[in-house]
């Protein structure tokens, strides 16, 4: 998988909405927090610092419309 970031989600929970939209859609993706906002988000159930949405670079494009469609922000390329 060669990852490019795609989106960077104000928290968890709209992070897990983004992946849930692309899993409907077939694109493989993860996210991962921003800077040490993995740490918080272990312990603390989510971080201030926002997580990106990651996908392969194959299926970036494919997700950005998938985004846009439903409405999120502009994503970031």
């Amino acid at each position: 998988m060669r990852e490019v970031k795609i989106y960077s989600a104000e928290d968890r929970v709209q992070a897990d909405m983004i992946l849930e939209v692309l899993k409907k859609n077939d694109i493989p993706a993860f996210r991962q927090g921003v800077g040490s906002g993995g740490i918080m988000d272990v312990y603390g159930g989510n971080s201030i610092f926002g997580e990106d949405i990651i996908v392969d670079r194959d299926d970036a494009k494919r997700a950005l419309e998938v985004l846009r469609t439903i409405g999120i922000c502009e994503p970031e390329e």
